[in-house]
């Protein structure tokens, strides 16, 4: 299971995002990927521990990374440490949205490669909400192919 973290202020775009994603993880010859986020919890359920729980059981953490996502406090009190912490999940950060890696706390992410989209045309690698059309459907094939290369890796572990 992969868990997805992400701010909640960044609620639609990161929905767009793992459209995206799904449709392309969706035909993996390799891997069955089931994914988590906090809109699965039913109405009426203790928020906090069905977001532990699923982060017990997922197997790999995709955290879509943005100024928010950075200034969350929940995120960084009770998400990221379970990623980041020595012997945590594995975690492949995405860029959601820019941020700036020299300025902004990156919360332990600094020390983990974040994924954007790179082309040899680009002036500098590109965030998914600085993608549009065709750029974000090859944002998506790329970090496909990144994820399952990573997930590759873990499992050769």
């Amino acid at each position: 299971m992969v868990f997805i973290s992400y701010a909640r202020a960044n609620r639609d775009l990161a929905a767009r995002f793992l459209k995206k994603f799904k449709e392309q993880a969706a035909p993996s010859k390799q891997y069955h990927y089931t994914f988590w986020r906090d809109n699965d919890i039913l109405v009426g359920e203790k928020w906090h521990e069905e977001i532990q729980q699923a982060i017990g059981e997922c197997d790999v953490g995709l955290v879509l990374v943005s100024p928010a996502f950075l200034g969350s406090q929940y995120i960084q009190d009770h998400e990221l440490p379970k990623f980041m912490k020595g012997g945590g999940k594995p975690v492949i950060p995405v860029m959601l949205q820019p941020i700036d890696l020299e300025r902004h706390d990156l919360k332990g992410l600094q020390q983990k490669q974040i994924f954007r989209l790179d082309r040899p045309r680009f002036a500098s690698s590109k965030a998914y909400g600085e993608c549009s059309g065709s750029q974000r459907d090859q944002f998506a094939l790329d970090l496909f192919r990144q994820v399952e290369a990573r997930l590759d890796k873990v499992v050769a572990k």
